[in-house]
């Protein structure tokens, strides 16, 4: 990592965006019912981005105000707000550390607005107009200890509370913290991993005893176990195949329900990927069988997901531009079927669907500027477990985004590499070197690769 000038060590920025966007349920309230609204809405985002390097770190800070007027639907506009904080450290010539956290406090049907197509998912969540206010950090370190051993740990922590401003009042506060050990056997075209690694639950719905979810206090530690096999196909197009279990280990009383006995449940973990990465995009076709804790919903989960993930230039628009391309197709389709795993049995108890397709083009016709539009479709709905206490309404949603974002002044002095922390390739080829920045870019970030002449 070359020391950067004294004069490109430091930079701010402003930040700005602004969203016009169309939706046919406001508030993905459920089918049927009579709050089920189409309107139209607009949000503008003032934000400010600060980053900073020495000759062995980087660091990246970013704040931003989100407010949000529907038309219709809300006489006052709305107000939410995020920042984060990234940072990347080289201690020696053979191990990194990447650091970063996250806060932001906003409705549960707008988050996904601020976020790039191709990282959306397919996830259960409440309906209504449900207020979040969430945070996360993690932490994660590589060392290579020889050219085919890579030994790796990470430490994360999440939390977040909703509030579904209904009559009677539900409250979700959950938090999740872990840490995982992996090591990773590379051989010619293939590496094998082996990851262990724990995390400690709580997971605590304030709500009315009468309620279809009533109140409960869960705590649970998840231990787990996952071995992966990648291989690379060819020089673009890399597999890879992974197994492994998590128990769930409950613990302590439920204040709410103290003469329940609890029991241990094992479930088995299992995914399959197909990647095709290059120096200019990268799509992924991945399915996968997990155990996930919904913090929106205060529940653990087992969750069968098939998603496809892209984010490729559209270079035959103009010249060859495989670096810093213009317009850019960014987009991912998943589906999910998500089971409840009930607190006192460790039975999957519920069965939910949920789909989601996010699609967008982004247009950066220089440095710091970016255009966008992008359609978003969103489906839930439960296929069993209704009347078991544990029933959570489905909708579906449709909405058009068009998006134009600026940042001043465009040039970035440094940027925290993206996509380190983990390798689709087993000859890990698509790790972005330190110094380079990523070309695909997101709604906010977009602009910093892509309009010169070159």
């Amino acid at each position: 990592m070359v020391a950067p000038a004294a004069a490109d060590r430091f930079s701010v920025h402003g930040t700005a965006s602004l969203d016009a966007a169309v939706t046919d349920n406001v508030f993905s309230a459920e089918r049927g019912a009579a709050n089920r609204d189409s309107d139209l809405f607009f949000t503008i985002r003032p934000g400010a981005l600060l980053t900073y390097a020495l000759p062995r770190m980087m660091h990246e800070l970013n704040a931003e105000l989100e407010m949000m007027r529907y038309v219709v639907s809300a006489d006052q506009p709305t107000i939410a707000f995020r920042g984060g904080w990234k940072s990347l450290y080289l201690p020696g010539p053979r191990s990194e550390v990447l650091t970063q956290a996250n806060v932001s406090k906003s409705i549960l049907s707008a988050i996904s607005a601020s976020s790039s197509p191709n990282d959306t998912v397919a996830q259960l969540q409440p309906v209504g107009q449900v207020d979040v206010l969430q945070g996360d950090a993690n932490e994660y370190g590589s060392y290579t200890a020889t050219r085919e051993i890579r030994l790796s740990q990470t430490l994360f922590a999440r939390a977040g509370k909703t509030d579904d401003n209904g009559d009677p009042q539900t409250i979700v506060t959950s938090a999740e913290a872990g840490a995982t050990f992996g090591i990773d056997r590379s051989f010619r075209k293939s590496t094998l991993s082996l990851e262990l690694g724990a995390s400690v639950l709580r997971l605590e719905r304030d709500a009315d005893p009468g309620a279809s979810m009533g109140p409960r206090l869960d705590r649970q530690i998840n231990p787990r176990a996952r071995m992966q096999w990648r291989r690379d196909l060819s020089r673009k197009l890399s597999s890879a195949i992974d197994g492994g279990v998590a128990i769930v280990l409950p613990y302590g009383t439920d204040p709410d329900n103290p003469d329940v006995t609890r029991h241990v449940g094992t479930f088995p973990l299992v995914g399959a990927q197909l990647a095709y990465t290059d120096l200019w995009g990268i799509a992924t076709l991945a399915v996968r069988r997990d155990v996930t804790p919904n913090l929106f919903v205060a529940a653990n989960t087992v969750n069968d997901t098939a998603s496809l993930a892209a984010a490729m230039p559209l270079s035959w628009f103009e010249s060859s531009r495989r670096r810093q391309p213009k317009l850019a197709g960014v987009g991912s389709f998943g589906i999910s079927r998500t089971q409840l795993i009930q607190a006192e049995t460790s039975d999957l108890q519920s069965s939910f669907v949920v789909g989601r397709v996010d699609a967008g083009l982004q247009y950066a016709p220089r440095p710091g500027i970016t255009y966008s539009a992008r359609y978003e479709f969103m489906y839930q709905t439960q296929t069993r477990g209704a009347g078991l206490g544990m029933a959570i309404p489905g909708f579906f949603r449709n909405t058009i985004y068009i998006t134009a974002a600026i940042r001043f002044p465009a040039d970035v002095a440094v940027r925290v590499p993206k996509r380190r922390a983990g390798s689709v390739r087993a000859d890990r080829k698509d790790l972005t070197p330190v110094g380079a920045e990523p070309v695909i870019p997101d709604l906010v970030e977009a602009g910093s690769e892509g309009g010169s002449d070159e």
